[in-house]
């Protein structure tokens, strides 16, 4: 154990440092409440509560970064829910903080020499980001398809599965997606996103079956004669001549209408002609508004369709982007792992912080990317010594050490150098004139003015043409 007031090396138990006389109550409290949580998790590890383990294992190095027992443990878990990349940025953490009698070194190295599981790995991450981008964009039959194949390549990535699991309950394809979330509960039995979305399986189903059920009872049959009154007894009518009459009277009372009422609409019909043919004007040019007005909504409906679209094409490449960031990390990380710091910080130059979505993905993109001052200065070095041999060679250094530090004066005037001996003057000229932009009153400055001059003399012997 380390003093924090002297960073002297002390016993585990001391109760005061030695060396400053630091009292170090506090430190051992913080120690033993690390502990606690690191004993917690490993009991809910143990019996398969993952996520339980991660939540007290994360408490645990909140009180104690160093508590290596805890974060290789953490690192264990995530691998076991096919979480690859965070569980190497734990047990790289780990390694990190404590170089020597580290287990996390044969976790490295187990995964490190199978070079196909690291391969699947990023396979299962690229498809996994597919798949999220197609479900967002409403594709949802692709993303089924693409996280099948996730699954495949790897059964124990629970997230995954969840993700398949939910989009199986939006088809309303319940069955597959109770199998899928079984999957995900065999690996982390008490995860709160499977035992939700189990939930909402549960009750869909149940309603499911309650409409079937429903459905399935036939009404009782009615009675088909209830309606039916009974006819009394029959007696056969006497013959009368009001019939007769009647129908004489229908008669004549048809004619007095036809007279009456019918003639005088025909007389008024020629006069009202001229009224009707404007009812029909007035109704066609409400017809004319209104299909205007439809035309207006159609142009606006096609405008959002195209900024829809838009969007999907905008998350498409924001997740393409991610996928290449979180492979360019992989690629750091190999270098990385191989004592190559300068080429794993040139394999995250491009990448930033805001790239990686999760807080683990940061931490380790921050530990590949910071190198060192004295580590520039050696890769320039390394430059200018292969300026006696090859100048593409010591060209290609010099852009590592500007991918790394952009403002690196030195690497610009030796580019702008190796471009000019090669007799590429415009290059020579442009990296000359940065050089210079970055300090213009330093040592090296004044050398690249000096050779920007012959630079611009070549030019202007070559550009001239001679005169007539």
């Amino acid at each position: 154990m380390r003093c924090p007031r002297c960073d002297a090396n002390i016993s585990e138990n001391a109760g005061r440092c030695n060396f400053c006389g630091q009292d170090l109550a506090v430190v051992q409290y913080v120690r033993r409440v690390s502990n606690t949580y690191y004993n917690l998790g490993l009991e809910k590890a143990e019996v398969r509560d993952l996520s339980g383990a991660v939540a007290m294992l994360k408490k645990s190095l909140q009180f104690d970064k160093r508590n290596t027992h805890a974060r290789n443990l953490l690192g264990l878990i995530y691998y076991e829910m096919g979480e690859t990349v965070t569980a190497l940025s734990e047990w790289v953490l780990s390694k990190y903080l404590q170089p020597e009698q580290n287990e996390a070194d044969y976790y490295i190295n187990t995964i490190q020499k199978n070079q196909t599981a690291l391969d699947v790995t990023n396979q299962t991450i690229k498809k996994y980001n597919a798949a999220l981008s197609s479900a967002k964009a409403g594709n949802e039959d692709l993303a089924i398809i693409q996280l099948k194949k996730v699954v495949s390549l790897n059964p124990h990535f629970v997230r995954a599965q969840q993700l398949l699991a939910l989009l199986y309950i939006y088809t309303e394809d319940y069955q597959k997606a109770a199998k899928c979330l079984n999957r995900a509960r065999r690996i982390d039995y008490n995860n709160t996103t499977t035992l939700r979305y189990m939930q909402e399986v549960g009750d869909r189903t149940a309603a499911v079956t309650g409409k079937n059920n429903t459905a399935s009872k036939k009404p009782p049959k009615k009675d088909p004669l209830a309606n039916v009154t009974p006819v009394g007894t029959y007696q056969e009518e006497k013959r009368s001549m009001m019939p007769v009459v009647q129908v004489m009277m229908g008669v004549v009372i048809g004619i007095i209408v036809c007279f009456v009422l019918i003639r005088p609409t025909l007389q008024k019909g020629s006069g009202d002609s001229g009224s009707q043919i404007s009812e029909t004007n007035e109704q066609l040019s409400v017809q004319s508004s209104q299909i205007s007005s439809l035309e207006t909504e159609r142009d606006n409906l096609k405008k959002e369709i195209k900024k829809l679209e838009k969007q999907i094409e905008d998350a498409d490449s924001e997740a393409q982007k991610k996928s290449e960031s979180y492979e360019k990390l992989l690629t750091g990380l190999k270098y990385y792992l191989e004592d190559d710091k300068i080429q794993a910080a040139v394999a995250v130059a491009d990448c930033k912080k805001s790239d990686f979505g999760t807080a683990d993905a940061k931490q380790l993109y921050t530990l590949i990317g910071n190198v060192s001052d004295s580590e520039i200065s050696s890769l320039v070095s390394h430059g200018m010594s292969q300026m006696n041999t090859s100048y593409d060679e010591a060209i290609a250094t010099f852009k590592q050490v500007l991918a790394l530090d952009e403002d690196n004066q030195d690497a610009m005037f030796y580019m702008a150098r190796c471009y000019q001996q090669q007799g590429k003057n415009k290059k020579a000229k442009n990296w000359y004139e940065k050089a210079i932009q970055v300090d213009d009153t330093s040592s090296v400055a004044t050398q690249a003015e000096q050779y920007l001059g012959e630079v611009e003399e070549a030019l202007g012997e070559t550009s001239a043409t001679p005169e007539p």
